[in-house]
């Protein structure tokens, strides 16, 4: 009998070597089984992050264009028996350093839909799946953030559809023994996937709002969460119409687009600068594989540390918009929650946020361009405008907003089949644009 491959994905970050004792614990477990183990220590890996281009579907299918080590790890995953993804757990989701990673197995998927448990998602790439394990590690028991790691999980299982997955969350002060118990347990054991209701109840509400605004603290910094650094961004569209809203209430604004440059101190130090300014955030962006995207995952941490080393000094409000390429918007409500998650952390309070499923059909115009109408545009600047007079007034993202914000364009059932109707005949067109054939779209360049 072959030996079983085990890839495993480190995510531990830079101040995390306090986790090396949970990871040797996991890896000797494997290594007990008789698995053949291939380790990447993603913070020691130059890799790009992804740039939401889609070119790995429609220009070199199933292949990131970024010519780095990501190929030679996305090689690795599809020949595994099984994929472990470690990490620490942040705000409830994964580490900047494995969300990286996480990101670019879009590849992996197909730009196609297809209908699962009642939710529309992308078929898989290659019928040969390794089954999938997350690991998180947390250095304090949180039961609410282990559940909402739990959950994010599986989600990520549905989308990749893996044979059977299992997720764990372990504290870093664990014994060795209880460890290997844990881990062994983990390795025969199938999780249900969370679907419908499972995912949308961790939909966080705004908290009661602690008072007005007043005139010296009406400042307000649009944080823009959208890879897509190059291009007009749905989420440029939204965030610009907000804080337009805001300084036609005599707010002063502030705005930035979150790029690479993040990863270095120069770029913290910049991000740094403009939150210190800021008495309400507005962070916006757009789903990617059920969570936020790396560089919004690496902002959120950057701003956490900061806040802890300035002992929380200073009040703010944090206030989120998350559009997601599926048409349902309860497929959102684990960022939503993330984001949720790390206010309380940092001692900011959670102003509420909006969630919007099939985003892409804004697009990156300006809500307010000529020809910009039809139900879906209407129904987010009003959602919008309701928004911005609240947070402007010192109160939490109103319910109705959330409501309309939500609202599809057309009778739900009719909308969804139409969404992917047009979204598979779009990437198919742009696919055909650069030579490559729907057959050609579905190539298997890591089959084995």
């Amino acid at each position: 009998m072959p030996e079983m491959r085990v890839v495993i994905l480190n995510g531990a970050g830079p101040g995390d070597d306090d986790l090396s004792p949970v990871f040797a614990a996991l890896s000797q477990t494997f290594q007990a089984d008789g698995a053949q183990l291939e380790t990447f220590a993603l913070r020691e890996i130059k890799l790009a992050h992804c740039l939401g281009c889609f070119d790995c579907w429609v220009k070199t299918p199933g292949m990131c264009v970024e010519a780095d080590a990501g190929r030679e790890i996305a090689r690795a995953i599809v020949r595994s028996d099984v994929t472990v993804l470690f990490t620490p757990v942040t705000f409830g989701g994964y580490s900047p350093e494995l969300k990286k990673m996480v990101d670019r197995f879009v590849q992996l998927a197909s730009p196609f839909f297809q209908m699962d448990c009642g939710e529309v998602h992308h078929p898989p790439r290659y019928a040969h799946l390794p089954r999938l394990v997350m690991v998180g590690v947390q250095r304090h028991a949180s039961p609410h953030e282990a559940h909402l790691f739990k959950i994010l999980a599986g989600r990520n299982a549905i989308n990749f559809h893996p044979p059977s997955y299992a997720a764990e969350v372990v504290v870093a002060t664990d014994g060795a023994a209880a460890l290997r118990s844990r881990f062994e347990a983990l390795l025969i054991r199938s999780d249900t996937l969370p679907f419908g209701e499972a995912a949308a109840s961790l939909m966080p509400p705004a908290e009661p709002a602690a008072g007005i605004e007043t005139a010296g603290a009406r400042r307000a910094l649009l944080i823009v969460g959208s890879p897509k650094t190059n291009e007009p961004s749905t989420s440029n569209a939204i965030g610009g119409y907000l804080v337009d809203r805001l300084q036609a209430r005599g707010w002063e604004t502030e705005s930035l687009t979150l790029r690479a440059s993040l990863n270095r101190p120069e770029g913290e130090a910049g991000l740094l600068s403009q939150v210190d300014r800021a008495s309400l955030i507005l962070l916006v962006f757009p789903l990617y594989v059920d969570a936020l995207p790396h560089l919004v995952t690496k902002a959120l941490a950057v701003m956490a540390a900061h806040r802890r080393a300035r002992g929380n000094a200073f009040p703010q409000r944090l206030a989120a918009i998350v559009n997601s390429g599926f048409p349902e918007t309860r497929q959102n409500a684990v960022a939503m929650a993330i984001c949720r998650e790390f206010a309380a952390q940092s001692g900011i309070t959670w102003a509420g946020g909006l969630a919007l499923g099939g985003g892409g059909v804004i697009g990156g115009r300006p809500l307010t361009g000529p020809k910009r109408s039809g139900p879906m545009v209407r129904t987010v600047v009003a959602a919008l405008d309701l928004t911005a007079t609240a947070l402007a007034a010192g109160l939490p993202v109103p319910a109705e907003a959330m409501r309309m914000m939500a609202k599809s364009p057309l009778p739900f059932a009719i909308w969804r089949r139409f969404y992917m109707w047009m979204g598979g005949k779009g990437f198919a067109k742009q696919a055909a644009a650069n030579g490559v054939s729907k057959d050609q779209v579905l190539a298997q360049p890591y089959a084995a």
